[in-house]
């Protein structure tokens, strides 16, 4: 049995592969991601939610004279490690999806005040960039630090700007934030396929031959590499 090639646009982020108005390949990328702040909201559900079943397990078992031994540790130790389950289920509630198209001659994407277009035919590429609030982020958990060791205390905080990337659209070498990833893995894979459609139309664009990703289009080069 023939297995099916994989399509270098598989998998995430979304991508779909479509016909534009003027009968010319287009792609429709839709990625879904968290940003540090919606991340650090999450978090501070799930503790709240925690301590919710805490607080009310704790009560049905004051009711409960004969409750064992177990039922109290369960009660008292359950909510703290069903933390990172917590934490996942309410980021369900927060992933943010934003809508871009690459076709021959433009690049768009839609925000919350409407779609933003750029012209394609001019020079542009795509790049993350580290998030604003990194360097302030670091200063303060710094400090946090210096001042836990003042105290005899060790506190590792956590990076949410440190680890949080602006997707940005250069255009003729000024930058356009498109959406804000958490989370590196994510941004570069974004980053990754953005970069693989626009070099596909480039391709599409200069009407060459080569490898057909459909038997009606055709390749100039091979795929290079993804920087």
């Amino acid at each position: 049995m023939t297995k099916k090639i994989v399509s270098p646009f598989d998998g995430e982020p979304r991508t779909e592969q479509f016909t534009d108005k003027s009968g010319n390949t287009a792609f429709r990328v839709t990625p879904q991601v968290l940003t540090p702040l919606r991340v650090k909201l999450a978090e501070f559900l799930a503790g709240m939610s925690a301590l919710g079943l805490m607080g009310g397990g704790f009560y049905a078992l004051t009711e409960r004279p004969d409750a064992s031994a177990w039922l109290w540790g369960a009660v008292l130790l359950g909510p703290p490690l069903a933390f990172p389950l917590l934490n996942r289920f309410w980021q369900l509630f927060f992933y943010s999806e934003t809508k871009m198209v690459l076709t021959i001659d433009e690049f768009k994407f839609r925000s919350w005040n409407g779609w933003h277009k750029y012209d394609r035919k001019l020079e542009h590429r795509f790049a993350l960039v580290l998030h604003d609030k990194t360097q302030k982020e670091k200063d303060e958990n710094e400090l946090a630090v210096r001042q836990g060791q003042a105290r005899g205390q060790v506190i590792a905080p956590k990076r949410y700007y440190g680890d949080s990337f602006h997707l940005s659209f250069e255009y003729l070498g000024q930058r356009n934030d498109v959406l804000t990833v958490y989370g590196h893995k994510e941004a570069l894979e974004i980053l990754a396929r953005l970069k693989a459609c626009d070099e596909r139309l480039n391709q599409l664009g200069s009407m060459g031959d080569g490898i057909a990703l459909d038997p009606e289009d055709q390749w100039t080069d091979q795929p290079g590499g993804i920087d």
